[in-house]
């Protein structure tokens, strides 16, 4: 009899062992990475997709295209030049005989006519005006796609830091369980443990390893995607910094003031680019109302004989006639009327924007005082259950079902937990991004 006692006090310190384990990895569970590979913060990730992410790269060359057609902007037409016949008659013999020239001698003149056009000057600084917007705007719709892309990687660097805390439980979990039916198949023989209470504890492994697996899974597909975005090769490992789940209530919530969204906005200040383009569009086309100018000079030597002359002439369009002003006129009036669209389409982004962000700020204050309930109140609870439980059991004086029970209760609530935390962090992520985007 003494040897079985000394045997279930060395069965219960094994128990306090994994006991005590459990309550220091809930304290230092927000503060361990992942393993797998270097350790990426999100700064440094959020840097790579901004910097080699396809998306972000090709705006920067239609950015470099629209600058380098601004160079072309003070051109000039090409000069014509033009060479032949001028007043020569189709009757040479006549000719000659009217003029009294000799019977070979050519009757005419050739001409070499040299003509170019003279742009407005007035135009040309229009139309480099219109062009170098057009740089700006492909900047500003950048920028709204770097917030879109880093929103995206902010929400699945979260997700990967809570599946590195949900295999640390998982992990922690299936070694408690694992116990658990080693003592009970140890007491099963002295009448101590009964086999319902064993096969149940078996069949609650084989779900929590599906837990493991369905996590696993996860993490690596989200690897795919973090990997994809910073443009890395799709297999390349790399560990969280977990530390980024301390940020859950840091976030000061602002109210969602329209002019403040206006100033921050990537979308904003793209319809603002847009704005300034269309009424820079809306200048060149009124600046065809200015006349061009132009320049001719013709040469005409003589065919026969006879003094050489020339031709030198000045010429200006008339572009305010009726009929060369109605196009003009129309284009000018239907940019006018865009401009006025897209001054309400931003009014409508802003106002959509602040009641999003109400509507965020309200989720947000919920989510935050259900993680501190979590926190401050049911996990403790129910870790002290599972305890209170797990040495009665040690004690003989509880059943493997309510350990068992109590285990699972406390497990699946950590999980939720960390669900909810998750859930806090990427509606903080979607309040930031709508803060920017």
């Amino acid at each position: 009899m003494k040897y079985w006692l000394n045997l279930i006090l060395i069965v219960s310190l094994l128990a306090a062992g994994p006991q005590r384990a459990f309550g220091q990895k809930m304290s230092k569970d927000m503060n361990m990475a992942a393993p797998g590979g270097p350790v990426l913060p999100l700064d440094s990730v959020l840097q790579r997709v901004e910097r080699r992410n396809p998306a972000v790269q090709q705006y920067a060359y239609q950015a470099r295209a629209k600058e380098a057609a601004v160079a072309g902007y003070n051109s000039w037409e090409a000069p014509k030049v033009s060479a032949g016949l001028w007043m020569t008659p189709y009757n040479q013999a006549k000719a000659r005989e009217l003029s009294g020239a000799g019977p070979n001698q050519l009757q005419g003149q050739a001409i070499v006519s040299v003509e170019q056009m003279i742009p407005n000057p007035a135009k040309q600084r229009a139309r480099r005006e219109y062009l170098s917007s057009q740089s700006a705007a492909v900047l500003a719709d950048r920028q709204y796609r770097v917030v879109q892309l880093r929103a995206q990687a902010k929400t699945l660097y979260v997700e990967q830091a809570v599946l590195t805390k949900k295999l640390a439980v998982l992990d922690e979990n299936e070694e408690l369980l694992r116990f658990l039916i080693k003592l009970a198949e140890a007491r099963y023989p002295y009448n101590q443990a009964t086999l319902p209470s064993i096969y149940d504890a078996k069949a609650r492994l084989e779900m929590h390893l599906n837990d493991h697996r369905q996590a696993d899974a996860l993490a690596a597909q989200n690897q795919i995607m973090l990997n994809t975005l910073m443009n890395r090769p799709r297999s390349e490992a790399f560990a969280v910094d977990t530390t980024v789940l301390l940020t859950a209530s840091t976030l000061a919530l602002a109210p969602a003031d329209t002019a403040a969204l206006a100033g921050r906005r990537s979308d904003i200040r793209s319809l603002d680019r847009a704005l300034t383009t269309v009424r820079l569009s809306q200048n060149l086309e009124a600046s065809r109302r200015l006349p061009d100018f132009g320049v001719q000079f013709d040469h005409m030597p003589f065919l026969g004989a006879g003094a050489n002359q020339f031709t030198l002439m000045g010429s200006v369009s008339l572009p305010l006639v009726p009929w060369a002003a109605r196009e003009y006129r129309a284009n000018t009036a239907a940019l006018g009327f865009e401009a006025q669209a897209l001054r309400k389409q931003r009014e409508d982004v802003l106002n959509e924007a602040s009641g999003r962000l109400a509507s965020l700020q309200t989720d947000l204050t919920l989510r935050r005082e259900q993680t501190r309930a979590f926190e401050r109140r049911i996990l403790p609870a129910l870790r002290r259950s599972y305890q209170a439980t797990m040495l009665a059991y040690e004690q003989n004086t509880g059943q493997l079902f309510q350990v068992l029970e109590a285990w699972t209760t406390l497990k699946r609530t950590r999980l939720e937990y960390l669900d909810n935390l998750q859930q806090q962090l990427t509606q903080q992520i979607a309040y930031e991004k709508e803060l920017e985007q």
